[in-house]
């Protein structure tokens, strides 16, 4: 019975996720029956939750550090943009190089434009000791501002059919950008378990000062985070381009909620060090289910936010009371070896 306690002390957020995960279903089952995870929805719902799996997956890495970003839906917006403009040959004709190189050339100023982007987030941060939450909201709003002067508000679309495929085909039913945001979820998932960088974010996380004193180079790995966390924004940025065959200013607003909400409903603590990708990966799948029950119950996009955000607001208090349960077993354990 310790070790079961024991076991749920440690791992109480996946355990309220998996409990949330199965309600959400159950409700869903009940209110639409059985029909509603048929293969046609199920599909639907991987093409949807790609792009908010991957905006997630960069939040995530930022929370584990101890930090936020709330740029990261600003630089996708700002990637998707420039890359639009490739695609759409504003800056060159795009005939005269073929569609291949110039479907080449979008994809990776994209990518770069993003990482770049996330470079100067954790500059910021780690050179000037800007504290992550005001660093991201000033960049976020300039990130913005510039895509709003480099289009006026419009949106622009139009791409080739070969990019188009890639947001909106399959390969053996599943959707080819779910396969892309799994691939990205392996490759974190790896590198935080198995490399030097994942441990460090870890160290970082859970006590930036006592990092400095394991030889860890925290400003280093901070502008790292930061990148990758710009990289995640590139590639979510590609997605949802393919997928809408369009790119504007403003697009997916909600998702930086939601994407704060899918890390936090994920167990990764927002004081940093705690939490695992996997948690963040399921969590997306809940908020999906959810979307889509909203969108089926016909829920305005008010109604969504005010739930979304009474939902982050009962997420962070368990959370809060977890962490402070646990900090009073660690002080009762250590009373009770020094009594010993």
């Amino acid at each position: 019975m310790k070790k079961i306690r024991e076991y749920l002390g440690r791992d109480i957020s996946m355990v309220i996720l998996f409990g949330f995960f199965l309600a959400i279903c159950l409700l869903m089952i009940v209110s639409f029956g059985t029909n509603m995870f048929n293969g046609t929805t199920l599909a639907s719902m991987a093409f949807q939750l790609s792009e908010v799996a991957v905006l997630a997956f960069g939040m995530a890495l930022c929370m584990l550090l101890g930090g936020i970003d709330l740029s990261i839906v600003a630089i996708a917006n700002l990637a998707s943009l420039v890359s639009a403009m490739i695609l759409t040959g504003r800056f060159f004709d795009t005939e005269k190089i073929g569609q291949p190189i110039t479907i080449l050339a979008a994809v990776a100023v994209a990518i770069l434009l993003s990482v770049l982007c996330g470079f100067i987030n954790g500059v910021i941060i780690s050179k000037f000791s800007v504290s992550p939450i005001v660093a991201t909201l000033s960049t976020m709003t300039f990130y913005s501002g510039i895509a709003m002067g480099i289009t006026g508000g419009n949106s622009i679309g139009g791409y080739p059919s070969s990019f188009i495929k890639f947001g909106n085909g399959m390969i053996a039913g599943i959707p080819m950008v779910f396969i892309v945001a799994v691939i990205v979820f392996v490759v974190l998932i790896l590198a935080l378990d198995h490399t030097k960088i994942g441990h460090e974010i870890h160290y970082i996380g859970e006590n930036h000062t006592a990092s400095r004193f394991t030889g860890i180079d925290n400003e280093k790995v901070i502008m790292k985070v930061y990148s990758i966390s710009g990289l995640m924004a590139g590639i979510a940025s590609l997605i949802i381009m393919a997928r809408s065959d369009s790119a504007r200013c403003g697009y997916g607003d909600t998702y930086q909620l939601q994407v704060i909400m899918i890390s936090v409903l994920g167990g990764i603590s927002p004081s940093g060090g705690k939490g695992r990708l996997y948690g963040v990966f399921i969590a997306t799948f809940c908020m999906q289910l959810m979307q889509t029950a909203f969108t089926l119950w016909q829920f305005s996009p008010y109604s969504k936010k005010l739930i979304w955000g009474m939902m982050l607001l009962v997420i962070m208090l368990i959370n809060m009371v977890q962490e402070r349960v646990a900090q009073q077993a660690k002080i009762r354990e250590m009373q009770a070896k020094r009594a010993v």
